[in-house]
């Protein structure tokens, strides 16, 4: 009876092992992509013949030279300096009373406080590189003690033996969910001990670290469980200060700022801190640049790309945006009449703000302000509740940082030749140390009679182009040349003509320290009075830092893209609530701010022809559609993809090519999983892509060269674009390419092109600045850097993608005039004069319509004005539901691929319409969708080493054979437990009846 027993429990284990792996295999085979990128395993490999191995086959070439494990350790140490450098050139001096800052040989006895100095923000929860995890990351204790100083390790190790930790509150990445804490110590934390541990020494300086994190999915909260914005200062922060400054033991109080957001820093005055200087998110080395800062072995050069409010709440971007977002004032009935989950419809956001988001609000209110007009100092909008200032709102504007020593900027000539724009500055240093200075171009265009009728809104002062000298010593100058883009400086008239224009009247270019000293000197020029500085003392600008010319009324110039001659006209009319509802919002003027600053939230019903719309499936197969028979299908000949390479686009080849294709094999390119498997039949390898702008995140093979690390994770995204260094931008790109050679990618989802809308969006660290301008000058270098090595620039996520509250789905409303200047023309320069080639949608509708089924974005703007013929690709659809899963829609307006399309159900599904309907159309838009991805794996440097006679030969990845023969052995073990079973049972029936007998 036992041994019966014991043959069942072991039947019944055999028998859940085997179905569950039965089951298992199931699933992994069809997740077998996603299952192969996270375990490095290339399903591919290249079968060279006919002495093809002896050809010149590397069609981009490695700077280092042939990858080799030496070859990979200078590029490892070359990722390290740069993000070094890149800290350096891009933390901002935010305040440095009495020179502060550097400190001294003599003061290096320190204590760290702020729970941050035991738990850095190196990067926030996102994709990208894991770098910071790892034996190769610097902490600021490191970065400090290696530079000389001598630390209290008292307080240190009782900041790391705390409990406490800091936590966004959302699970992103494999990381356990928790709820959200600010992560500081309670005052009750500074015990009499510890407090004694600075009493009589470590008390040269106190150094403060203070952090704020969102993340992907985690927007910074607008409110927070302790009822305030989570960029403010909290109890735990200011209880910490001022004990700081109550001891009155320390000689300098020193604040870093570990943010990807904008805090709030209205109170360095109040607690007596000497300097303060934003870091951002240094990533795995960036402290060591951090401690040269703070040494003087590095002089600060970097300056804001976001304007830094008194108020984090003040910005009317907030009152609509973030957590402000509203559901349909009639979701029941939505939700009736729609076949989607409510986290994926409930939501809208109306962009009541218009052209108006940071800079381009407070200083565009400033100047209106100064001369009288649009009653610009009303309450409305106000921190204070009363009339409008300047100095209530604004604490550091956009460009703002100092640096260690003075320079004196000279605007030495403008000259204007068609559409370019030529902006000649000599630059020299007045101060005692060496240093380098960024030169920034603002212009300011006509707001008149034309631009007031026909609601054309104007900044009163706008980003046009930056530089940056050499490291110039005291005395010494350097003249920078910058080429200037006319193109930038037109609007967009939705209204009237339909188009950009350039308006008429007197144009001002202007150089400036930054935006607001830009402005006053155009005010300057201007002859107005009454300006004042940063700081609310009075300002006289300078007239001779600004030149000033006249355009007549121009609706020709940018009627037609300058890259494919097609109109540029509306496109977006449907993606403005007032299509949908007559007078629905009234957005931001500059003629009547107090008429029209939004006070509240838009409130909107839904209407049954918006929620046709909302529910999502608009493709219909045409009249005049093709079959599929008038395709050809399956035609082998034995063509491989390398013969492709260096093909134009257009070139007939890739007719030929594509018809060796059946239509399965087409459909299998739409699944991405970070890459797709390979095609032999066509010599079609496996590919593998990474993502994220601070790091590909992948990890170097150890067999191959020696070494199994992470890639850099380098400093967050805005702390490159505050070096405002187009050499480093460009350096950035180019090393992420390297990388990605040899981690064998053939794409990287960078860089982040989305806008700091409000200072609330979770993944701002990811993202350039508040500002599309500098949005779109950032990705070019960047872009073109990474595109020149064969590693395609994915940027992300067009577009609109402005918040990660309620991201999945969100309908924003918006006018064309404020798209075409933000949201897109931060995604352009990317794709125009960077040559990006591959594009990665947004989770977000745009009014109505998700971006991935937009014809208008996919299509109008992207192929037919933007000229672009790349890789576009979907946000993740994961599991395919909702308004994801209308894959012909999809695919008709112009994408091309599904992000974690884990089980194919795009692939499936394609061929499943096509077949039921004979649709001739949809399979030539999946032709065309395979020729624009197949085009840039042919002309990538993932297909170095492969020629016209090169075979590609399928690997079947371990994992595989190792569940079959899992698989085989419960089976065989089951079979055996249960004959075991059962003879075990006859034997006892039988011992039974001779019992009985």
């Amino acid at each position: 009876m036992k041994r019966s027993r014991l043959w069942t429990g072991l039947a019944s284990a055999t028998s859940f092992f085997l179905v569950a792996s039965t089951l298992g295999m199931n699933c992994m085979m069809g997740y077998q992509g996603t299952i192969n990128q996270a375990l490095g395993i290339s399903t591919s490999k290249v079968v060279n013949e006919n002495d093809s191995a002896a050809e010149d086959t590397i069609y981009f070439e490695s700077e280092y030279g042939e990858l080799n494990a030496e070859n990979l350790q200078k590029l490892i140490a070359d990722t390290y300096d740069e993000s070094v450098t890149e800290q350096e050139e891009g933390s901002v001096l935010l305040k440095n009373e009495n020179n502060a800052l550097p400190l001294s040989a003599e003061e290096t006895r320190i204590t760290l406080f702020g729970h941050a100095v035991a738990q850095p923000l190196y990067k926030s929860n996102s994709a990208g590189s894991s770098g910071y995890e790892g034996e190769y990351c610097i902490d600021l204790y490191t970065a400090m003690t290696d530079a000389g100083f001598a630390v209290n390790d008292t307080l240190f190790d009782a900041y790391k033996s705390s409990s406490t930790s800091r936590s966004s509150g959302v699970a992103s990445f494999g990381q356990e969910e928790t709820e959200w804490a600010l992560g500081e110590e309670d005052s009750s934390f500074y015990t009499k001990e510890l407090q004694e541990s600075w009493q009589d020494d470590y008390n040269d300086v106190a150094i403060v670290m203070l952090s704020r994190e969102g993340g992907e999915g985690a927007e910074v909260q607008t409110e927070d469980p302790t009822g305030i914005s989570q960029l403010a200062l909290h109890q735990e922060e200011k209880d910490l200060l001022q004990m700081i400054k109550d001891s009155g033991k320390f000689k300098k109080t020193i604040v870093l700022v570990n943010s990807g957001n904008a805090m709030e820093l209205n109170w360095l005055d109040e607690y007596n801190v000497d300097a303060c200087l934003w870091i951002g998110l240094p990533g795995q080395r960036g402290f060591e640049g951090v401690a040269n800062i703070l040494t003087g072995a590095a002089n600060p050069s970097g300056h804001l790309t976001d304007t830094y409010a008194v108020n984090s709440l003040s910005a009317p971007a907030v009152v609509n945006g973030s957590f402000n977002n509203q559901n349909w004032t009639n979701l029941d009935y939505v939700l009736q009449n729609t076949e989607d989950a409510e986290e994926n419809l409930a939501w809208y956001s109306v962009q009541a703000e218009g052209i108006y988001v940071g800079y381009k609000y407070y200083e565009t209110r400033y100047e209106d302000t100064i001369l009288g007009q649009g009653n610009a100092a009303s309450a409305k909008g106000s921190t204070t509740g009363k009339n409008w200032n300047y100095n209530e709102e604004v604490q550091y504007p956009f460009g703002y940082g100092l640096s260690y020593t003075s320079f004196e900027q000279k605007l030495d000539g403008v000259e204007i030749d068609g559409d370019d724009i030529k902006v000649t500055v000599t630059v020299t240093n007045t101060g005692n140390a060496a240093g380098k200075s960024v030169v920034q171009v603002y212009a300011q265009t006509p707001y008149g009679d034309y631009e007031k009728t026909n609601k054309v809104e104007k900044s009163a002062v706008q980003l046009l182009d930056f530089g940056k000298t050499d490291v110039l010593e005291p005395g010494a100058s350097q003249t920078v040349t910058i080429d200037c883009d006319k193109y930038l400086l037109a609007s967009y008239d939705y209204v009237n003509a339909k188009g950009y224009i350039i308006s008429e009247g007197a144009h001002y270019i202007s150089i400036g320290d930054n935006s607001h000293d830009a402005l006053n000197n155009i005010l300057a020029a201007k002859g107005a009075s009454g300006m004042v500085t940063v700081t609310g003392s009075a300002a006289e600008g300078n007239a001779d830092k600004t030149y000033k010319w006249d355009e007549t009324f121009d609706d020709t110039s940018y009627r037609n893209s300058e890259y494919t001659g097609e109109e540029v006209t509306n496109q977006f009319a449907d993606c403005d609530i007032n299509y949908w509802q007559e007078n629905a919002v009234t957005y931001l003027s500059r003629n009547d701010w107090d008429a029209t600053y939004p006070v509240s939230a838009t409130k909107i019903e839904a209407t049954d022809e918006m929620i046709e719309v909302l529910n999502g499936n608009y493709y219909e197969k045409p009249e005049d559609a093709l079959s599929i028979s008038d395709y050809t299908l399956g035609e082998n000949q034995n063509i491989p993809l390398a013969t492709l390479i260096g093909k134009d686009y257009d070139d007939e080849a890739w007719e030929t090519y594509l018809n060796q294709f059946t239509l399965e094999e087409l459909s299998v390119l739409t699944a991405d999983n970070f890459g797709t498997a390979e095609i032999a039949s066509v010599g079609k390898p496996a590919v593998v892509v990474g993502d994220g702008p601070d790091g590909a995140g992948g990890k170097f093979d150890e067999k191959e060269y020696g070494d199994g690390r992470d890639d850099c994770c380098f400093p967050c995204e805005n702390i490159l674009a505050a070096t405002f260094n187009k050499d480093l931008l460009e350096r950035r790109g180019e090393l992420m390419a390297e990388e990605a050679m040899y981690l064998g990618m053939a794409e990287i989802w960078m860089p982040g092109t989305n806008l700091h809308r409000t200072p609330f969006g979770g993944r701002n660290f990811e993202y350039y600045s508040e500002d599309a301008v500098m949005t779109y000058l950032c990705s070019v270098q960047e872009v073109q850097a990474m595109e020149s090595k064969g590693v395609h620039a994915g940027e992300k996520h067009l577009t609109g993608n402005d918040q990660e509250n309620n991201r999945q789905g969100i309908s924003v409303f918006f006018n064309e005039q404020a798209f075409r200047e933000g949201s897109l023309r931060g995604s352009e320069g990317a794709l125009t004069e960077g040559g990006g080639q591959a594009v990665m949608h947004a989770f977000n509708r745009l009014g109505m319509k998700w971006c991935s089924a937009s014809t208008a974005l996919c299509t109008q703007v992207l192929g037919n004005e933007w000229g672009f013929n790349g890789q576009q690709e979907t946000d993740a659809v994961a599991t395919a539901e909702g308004y994801k899963a209308h894959f012909a829609t999809t695919l008709a307006a112009g994408t091309n691929t599904y992000c974690l399309d884990f089980s194919g159900a795009s692939s499936k599904a394609l061929v499943k319409e096509i077949k039921a309907n004979d649709d001739g159309y949809l399979l030539g838009k999946l032709r065309d969708s395979a020729h624009n991805y197949l085009y840039i794996i042919a002309n990538s440097a993932v297909m170095n080493g492969y020629s016209t006679d090169s075979k590609v030969v399928s690997i079947t990845p371990w994992w595989q054979p190792a569940m079959y023969a899992a698989i085989a052995v419960f089976a065989v073990l089951e079979i055996l437990f249960l004959a075991v079973l059962i003879r075990s049972r006859r034997k006892a029936a039988i011992k039974v009846e001779e019992v009985q007998k």
